[in-house]
């Protein structure tokens, strides 16, 4: 049940505030993050340089198949996934049939997936 959050405008107006306290920053994030808006939790925690929440998010990332939060957390914190990170991503979402999820991350881990399901490693 989403409470009390901001809609797309008041956020866009908040992280566009040159002036705003990280705490602030850091309660909106925990807002967005307790109501499963993890794409909108980490545009408050980036702002707010909350490395430890964005590492939360990661991991979350990675346990729900999400390839696409999984690269962007990634490169926010400045940490370049492994073949072996993407491969675990890419089998959860598979599991959890987020196919274009699954897909990503396997494309990422260098391999590709045949049309009968299979996955195979891509020609260097």
């Amino acid at each position: 049940m989403k409470r009390n959050l901001l809609n797309c405008l008041e956020k866009r107006d908040l992280l566009n505030q040159s002036a705003v306290s990280l705490e602030m920053l850091k309660q909106w994030g925990e807002q967005f993050e307790e109501n499963g808006m993890f794409h909108d939790a980490v545009d408050f925690y980036q702002k707010a340089h909350a490395k430890e929440a964005l590492g939360r998010i990661f991991k979350a990332a990675a346990e729900d198949g999400d390839a696409f939060l999984f690269n962007k957390v990634s490169r926010i914190l400045k940490v370049e996934p492994t073949e072996e990170e993407w491969i675990r991503l890419a089998e959860r979402a598979k599991e959890l049939g987020k196919m274009a999820f699954a897909m990503e991350g396997y494309r990422r881990a260098g391999r590709e997936v045949m049309d009968d399901g299979q996955v195979a490693e891509r020609d260097q």
